[in-house]
């Protein structure tokens, strides 16, 4: 699959979500504390409604989340 990319577009894009919602790589607990935050107020609006506009939002901060999460568990020898 060839997906194009419009850099142009993309760096404003970014700029704004970040703006309207601060999400990215959990690196402390803060951020960690923040982004749940963030996916608790987004699940009070969503809910379970995989037709809302910020579904897809949602399932994105949960696989970030899950990630730091994973990365925190420690490895059975």
């Amino acid at each position: 699959m060839n997906a194009a990319i419009d850099i142009d577009r993309l760096i404003p894009a970014w700029h704004g979500l970040q703006e309207a919602v601060p999400i990215g790589h959990i690196e402390s607990e803060a951020d960690y504390d923040r982004i749940t935050v963030i996916l608790n107020r987004l699940l009070d609006v969503v809910r379970d409604d995989s037709t809302h506009p910020l579904f897809s939002l949602i399932t994105l901060i949960g696989d970030i989340i899950a990630a730091y999460e994973i990365n925190l568990e420690p490895l059975d020898c």
